[in-house]
């Protein structure tokens, strides 16, 4: 699931959960991917209980204190338009991952 359109942020965040690691302490849904403006890296969350996104950071020179909770449904498709390349990087690895499960599975 590839952003290569805007429209497709609104495909992802629908099924966020098929392509992202389920937390059971957290009871949320993540993806970890690169974050290329302070080189660190991006937990993109989604909380099951409520459908409510968030995001932290966390990198060598830095640890976001607390996750940013997206209030507006715009600033969060904002930021996955921003960060495409780099969540297309990490899905692309997690699709090549499920393929050769597969393919050794047969």
């Amino acid at each position: 699931m590839q952003i290569k359109k805007k429209i497709d942020v609104q495909t992802l965040l629908k099924n966020f959960s098929s392509i992202a690691q389920w937390d059971s302490q957290g009871n949320k849904h993540y993806l970890v991917f690169e974050d290329r403006t302070r080189g660190g890296q991006w937990t993109l969350m989604s909380y099951q209980n409520n459908n409510q996104f968030s995001i932290h950071g966390q990198g060598v020179s830095y640890n976001d204190e607390e996750e940013l909770f997206f209030e507006d449904h715009e600033a969060l498709v904002s930021f996955l338009w921003d960060n495409r390349a780099a969540y297309n990087a990490v899905v692309k690895k997690i699709i090549l991952a499920e393929t050769a499960e597969t393919s050794h599975a047969v």
